[in-house]
């Protein structure tokens, strides 16, 4: 009752799915008149999937009334591990189910209605690699009386997983029903169109916490993104706690509470896996190495580093703060193999990442220890010989990988090192994966492509999340600039990148994907969240499905994405008023 004694109806309004909109009308005016949630189900030829899926898709109309203790599983596994690895995956989805009751506020309508969700997998992998199968296909059929039959089949647990989030995203909370409603009638037929769809989480410059990459992980999960590049170390701080090498964190860690262990990293990879994702370390070097790497002297091992917090530095090096590793002291490789053997045991990667970019070339031609190594070698100080020293380390470390590793995929960014004149000298399209991060214009993309390496994607001009913002050295914004909004994110394709420069029909195995770059200088824990997302979810879906659409296409259900993402605990920014997710399609400029 209100005030002026009026009866009030708190959901005056429905919805109906009008030309794959839901359009908000009065309960008297509607004609289905379903909640928004059960409109947003079933409307439109995806309905709230995200991403969309490759293959074949039907979503029916209907929905059933179901509560989370009337969902039975029958898995059948070829080995106990990946049985054991599947019922995990289940507890998470369980839990999606759970929570959503819980975010109805009341007690759920009960409900009759028997949920059978039977899974066949037919491999038995229970670790993701760069080479998983990662497809599923998922029925849902309601019989006559109250059995609802689910069927998952994937040749892997992973793409069970991935079943189960899409299984997840056909449910949601209904007001009105006052329970979840599951969509009825269902089948979905999908895999990846790229293997490896990542984000690359900066933890040196400033130190995310444990539990803010765990959020990270989740975020991943839920828009079936595989691969966490964490670019572990730069030259503002070493948080890795290497048992083998402790000097590192020791000079290198902002604090005590800010480095990561063995047992750490240990325990986010387990997790990730378990939600499809595989973490690649990223060691990088010879450049942005400083902190950490400045403990030689005092331990009788000379300079592992040159020009350390050098002030003067122009034509010098990268920074703050400038550092360089010393790639003429043998003892600099012996600490490189003892912090990759570390790194094996934290991460067990199938992929290793070593930089590998921005080396200035001013610091070694100052230092007469790489002077005097040049003259021993019969090379002077020209350019072409600096390169030579360059590829000379990156060889030695190479063998430290290998010793470790075995022959994985390596991983560099572009640089100087990838253009034109230098690049077959001294890293091969055999062992080497190069990621992009120059701008999609850049010529050497074709130029590498044609060379025969396998690429990524990580165009700065689109893909990185870091720009847009004051510059923290100095006025004006940072060099990046500007913002790289949701929609820019989705439209970055790869192959019509590579189309754009004459590469019209490319060797899909050698495009392996893309990865949205998150570099920290002006990010933590604190911001994370509303910078990663949604606009990790647009580069989510154009790596998994490749659309051939543009933006507009998806802009509704990502909006609704990113509701999903609040409603689990991600601080996803708002990229539209609330209005705008209560009625579709209506939020343009004319």
């Amino acid at each position: 009752m209100s005030e002026l004694g009026f009866l009030i109806d708190a959901s005056i309004w429905r919805w109906d799915c009008e030309n794959e909109f839901c359009v908000k009308k009065s309960k008297n005016n509607a004609t289905a008149g379903t909640s928004l949630e059960t409109c947003k189900l079933v409307c439109g030829q995806y309905g709230t999937l995200w991403p969309v899926p490759t293959g074949d898709v039907f979503i029916g109309s209907a929905v059933v009334n179901v509560i989370s203790q009337n969902f039975v599983f029958e898995t059948n596994a070829v080995t106990d591990a990946s049985r054991v690895l599947i019922e995990e995956m289940v507890d998470i989805f369980r839990g999606y189910l759970v929570s959503m009751e819980a975010y109805g506020g009341i007690e759920p309508t009960p409900s009759n209605s028997m949920i059978v969700v039977k899974i066949d997998c037919s491999q038995d992998d229970i670790r993701i690699t760069y080479n998983t199968d990662e497809s599923y296909e998922l029925r849902i059929t309601q019989e006559l009386g109250e059995v609802v039959r689910v069927s998952i089949t994937a040749p892997t647990a992973f793409g069970v997983r991935h079943a189960l989030e899409t299984l997840s995203q056909l449910a949601a909370w209904d007001d009105l029903a006052g329970s979840v409603v599951l969509v009825n009638e269902v089948f979905v037929s999908d895999r990846p169109f790229y293997r490896h769809r990542g984000l690359m989480v900066d933890t040196s410059r400033n130190f995310i916490q444990l539990g803010d990459l765990y959020r990270t992980v989740d975020g991943m999960s839920y828009n079936k993104l595989n691969t966490l590049h964490l670019h572990l170390t730069d030259a503002h701080s070493f948080p890795f706690d290497s048992p083998s090498v402790p000097q590192m964190a020791v000079y290198g860690a902002y604090s005590e509470r800010k480095k990561y262990t063995v047992t750490d990293l240990k325990a986010l990879n387990e997790y990730a896996n378990t939600r499809g994702i595989r973490i690649v370390p990223e060691l990088d070097g010879p450049a942005h190495s400083a902190y950490g790497w400045q403990w030689g002297p005092d331990y009788g091992l000379g300079d592992l580093a040159l020009c350390v917090n050098r002030l003067n530095r122009t034509n010098v090096c990268i920074g703050p703060p400038c550092g360089i590793q010393n790639p003429v002291n043998e003892n600099t490789y012996g600490v490189l193999e003892l912090l990759f053997s570390d790194l094996k045991e934290a991460f067990s990667p199938d992929v290793f990442h070593l930089g590998a970019d921005e080396v200035k070339f001013g610091c070694w031609n100052i230092t007469e220890e790489i002077v005097d190594w040049l003259e021993d070698q019969g090379r002077g100080r020209e350019e072409v010989d600096f390169y030579y020293l360059w590829g000379y380390y990156q060889n030695r470390t190479l063998e430290k990988v290998d010793t470790v590793y075995g022959n994985i995929p390596v991983i560099v960014w572009t640089s100087s090192l990838t253009e034109e004149n230098f690049v077959e000298n001294v890293i091969t399209p055999e062992r080497y994966i190069v990621q992009i991060w120059t701008e999609s214009s850049e010529p050497s993309i074709a130029s590498l492509y044609n060379k025969g390496y396998d690429l990524i994607f990580s165009n700065s001009d689109n893909w990185y999340l870091d720009c847009g913002y004051g510059s923290w050295v100095g006025d004006g914004n940072n060099w990046c600039s500007p913002y790289k909004g949701w929609q820019l994110l989705y439209d970055n394709d790869p192959l019509e990148i590579l189309a754009n420069q004459g590469i019209l029909n490319p060797d899909p195995q050698r495009i392996w994907g893309g990865e949205a770059a998150m570099w920290t200088e002006q990010t933590d824990g604190g911001t994370l969240d509303g910078k990663l997302w949604p606009r990790g979810s647009a580069i989510a879906e154009r790596l998994w499905s490749n659309p051939p659409g543009k933006w507009r296409t998806a802009e509704k259900r990502l909006v609704h994405m990113r509701e999903v993402l609040c409603l689990r605990g991600i601080g996803a920014d708002p990229v539209q008023p609330h209005w705008c997710h209560q009625n579709e399609g209506v939020c343009y400029y004319e």
